[in-house]
């Protein structure tokens, strides 16, 4: 089941939750252990070993949900991925938020209000504390995505509580409403793509100054596209304005925008940036 984009909004026929920054996972209580499934269907059981309390559950039992890890406080993504030879700073979680089947019997078609109830009991039962409980309420949208952002969360998601598990598809009866930041930058350079380009670079001010924030690439629409690329090349120079190891063409610091981003990595770049406009006087 996967969720539309959508603006915050208040009703009775919805539940809302946190969005919480993860990986999206599936979890499979088996006779022989938990098997975390991706949504894009790799088995990543072996990244993640700190989860092998799920194992505990009742078998038969499939639970979606989110892979979390925390830091200051709140989800973060870079944290959760940390494998391999770069450890997690702070172990993986298992945010359930659906159940897909209970004793090996499929709940799919169950409207999700009954499923939430089924949901609830199931977390209730377990122990285990790597297995947490999606928090929601039903009806005030609103409010819940002023909470979600004033606690620096990604924001929510809203299910229609009528509404069956419709597996990898996007039928609007689950709405997402992400928190977003806007920040004005400078752009120093571009990623060029034959006579167009594939991402602008940017800079903005941090406390110690102008800086290198990361590279734009979507957003654009065909007049965004068509306005830049009678811009981009006309004031180029030679070397990037602020430190920066892309490989691009820079250019003079002449032309400011506006973007749009969710949060900002530990590296202090911008996560998943978008582009709003141009700054014109």
């Amino acid at each position: 089941m996967l969720a539309v984009p959508g603006r915050p909004f208040d009703s009775d026929q919805y539940f809302f939750e946190f969005k919480w920054d993860g990986i999206r996972t599936q979890a499979v209580i088996e006779p022989s252990g938990v098997r975390l499934m991706s949504r894009n269907g790799i088995e990543i059981t072996h990244r993640y070993p700190d989860l092998e309390g799920l194992s505990d559950l009742p078998k038969g039992l499939v639970l979606d949900g989110e892979l979390v890890a925390f830091r200051n406080g709140k989800p973060d993504l870079e944290t959760v991925l940390g494998t391999g030879k770069k450890k997690r700073a702070a172990p993986a979680v298992f945010v359930a938020f659906d159940i897909l089947f209970e004793h090996y019997s499929p709940l799919m078609e169950l409207p999700f209000a009954e499923r939430r109830g089924r949901l609830e009991h199931a977390v209730a039962a377990s122990r285990w504390k790597g297995l947490l409980l999606s928090e929601g309420v039903r009806g005030s949208g609103r409010a819940f995505f002023q909470t979600a952002s004033a606690q620096g969360l990604e924001g929510v998601v809203g299910k229609r509580l009528s509404s069956a598990y419709a597996a990898g598809k996007r039928n609007g009866a689950w709405i997402k409403v992400k928190r977003r930041s806007m920040l004005q930058a400078v752009i120093i350079g571009f990623i060029e793509k034959g006579d167009d380009f594939q991402s602008i670079l940017v800079a903005a001010n941090g406390e110690a100054g102008l800086r290198y924030v990361g590279r734009v690439g979507g957003g654009f629409t065909d007049a965004h596209r068509a306005h830049l690329n009678t811009l981009l090349r006309v004031k180029l120079r030679e070397s990037p304005l602020v430190p920066c190891d892309e490989r691009a063409r820079w250019i003079e610091p002449e032309y400011y925008c506006t973007v749009s981003f969710a949060d900002w990595t530990q590296a202090g770049m911008l996560r998943a940036p978008v582009f709003e406009g141009l700054i014109e006087e």
